[in-house]
């Protein structure tokens, strides 16, 4: 998965574009098309699966097709979207701009539904005290009924679940989406 910073921004600008978060299979090929109709240059959906991190693949992105996702968002090549776009690798803060949910502002009993990559979802209760407790899970290591502490849930960021308990186990801690973070973040 493409990682840089600079890569990082990209994606999150051509999301912006369209507008729709680029997650599942048909996002993909939603995607592939729109770059052809607005730039006539072609980008496969396995690409942009492998470069959004759906699909393991290649640690590098090729220019060519870093240029075209940078012509999508309106600049000449990479080139000229890393000239705009300069990330300074030693800048340790940011500000974070995606949907956040605190446990701080849920009540006992509010249900959360989350998913990350490639198809994971997880539905929790919230017990109280920052405690969640499964519900149900999806292609995921989570289980239904484990139970887990975290402050708050951040689209596009990795989850933590601190003393995840499963069968009277408790174990240090877990992570969730750590590629990609997670995708969805709803209150139901």
């Amino acid at each position: 998965m493409s990682t840089s910073p600079e890569i990082i921004k990209l994606k999150q600008l051509v999301e912006d574009s369209i507008p729709r978060k680029i997650k599942t299979p048909a996002d993909f090929v939603y995607l592939s098309g729109v770059i052809f109709e607005r730039c006539g240059e072609t980008i496969s959906e396995t690409t942009l699966k492998r470069i959004w991190g759906y699909i393991e693949g290649y640690d590098t992105t090729r220019f060519h097709t870093l240029s075209i996702l940078a012509r999508f968002v309106g600049y000449n090549d990479w080139d000229d979207f890393v000239k705009e776009n300069v990330i300074d690798p030693n800048e340790q803060s940011e500000e974070i701009m995606q949907k956040c949910i605190y446990t701080k502002n849920l009540k006992a009993g509010d249900k959360l539904y989350f998913t990350w990559f490639p198809d994971r979802e997880c539905l929790v209760e919230y017990l109280g005290d920052n405690v969640f407790k499964v519900l149900e899970s999806k292609n995921s290591k989570v289980q239904k009924n484990d139970t887990f502490v975290t402050a708050f849930f951040i689209e596009g960021q990795p989850l933590y679940l601190d003393d995840l308990t499963r069968d009277g186990e408790t174990y240090a801690m877990f992570v969730v989406g750590k590629n990609g973070g997670l995708q969805v973040v709803e209150k139901r």
